[in-house]
């Protein structure tokens, strides 16, 4: 009888010790998923590029300026700035002022813009009726924005409509 309480208890202790082993392994899992899900965003927590990256166009004599209201802690890219018309034909490199230099884990040292940023382009003739303004960004969280696509249509009048 002995043997039998020997392995009995045996048993016992081998069926505790795996109980100990699997809790602290799904305690474990779950603290780990609570730090990922800090680092981790959920779609209903990613603004929407156009409220983080608000983009609005003026005319003012021979020009068209960009300018960008960038929402705290997100920032745009310097180099991901493109402007063509209609036709797919580059438009004029449009001078920015000096950003702030940023190691992107992405994209490398990159220079960047925070809070806002603005541009111009000179309008030559004859008046192109849609500019095609491309530019990308992140935010510091580490979720960066696909690039983002917006139609600038200018009408005879030198009206504005951002599409």
């Amino acid at each position: 009888m002995n043997d039998f309480k020997i392995k009995y208890h045996l048993n016992n202790l081998l069926l505790f010790t795996l109980c100990l082993f699997f809790t602290s392994t799904i305690t474990a899992m779950q603290i780990t998923n609570k730090e990922m899900d800090k680092f981790l965003q959920t779609p209903e927590k990613i603004a929407s590029p156009d409220t983080v990256f608000k983009l609005r166009a003026m005319i003012y004599k021979n020009q068209i300026t960009f300018a960008w209201d960038i929402k705290e802690n997100c920032y745009l890219y310097l180099d991901k700035f493109s402007f063509t018309t209609k036709n797919n034909i580059p438009y004029n490199s449009p001078s920015f002022p000096k950003g702030k230099l940023l190691s992107d884990e992405y994209f490398g040292k990159v220079e960047v813009f925070f809070d806002f940023v603005e541009t111009s382009l000179s309008l030559v003739d004859p008046l192109p009726t849609e500019i095609i303004v491309t530019y990308q960004g992140c935010n510091q969280t580490g979720y960066c924005y696909t690039p983002i696509k917006k139609n600038i249509k200018i009408d005879k009048d030198l009206g504005i409509v951002v599409n």
